[in-house]
């Protein structure tokens, strides 16, 4: 059992639905599994280390690859959960995009 909880934001699941929805349509089936995969293994591992990632200077989220993407996280330690905020594309400016739209996570 994770030592944190893992919840999502509409945003982030929509981000999710449109990265998984595009490699459908343009790089296969294989392709989406694969992220999908790879989110389960991102879900897994913030729930029992979230700490261990990057932080995004100027705020309180944290961040990790995934895949060819950006996952933008927060941490609330106190009851110990973490929520998904925010999937970004590797070659966008995802920390410019993130500081800009702080407030509409």
């Amino acid at each position: 059992m994770p030592r944190f909880s893992v919840g999502s934001t509409g945003r982030f699941d929509g981000d999710l639905d449109a990265a998984v929805s595009w490699r459908l349509a343009n790089a296969g089936p294989s392709s989406a599994a694969r992220l999908l995969d790879a989110y389960d293994a991102l879900v897994s591992v913030v729930g029992e280390f979230p700490l261990m990632a990057g932080s995004v200077e100027g705020t309180p989220y944290r961040w990790r690859a995934l895949e060819r993407y950006i996952a933008v996280y927060d941490v609330d330690e106190t009851v110990r959960e973490v929520t998904l905020l925010r999937l970004f594309h590797m070659s966008s400016d995802w920390r410019a995009r993130l500081l800009a739209g702080a407030t509409e996570i």
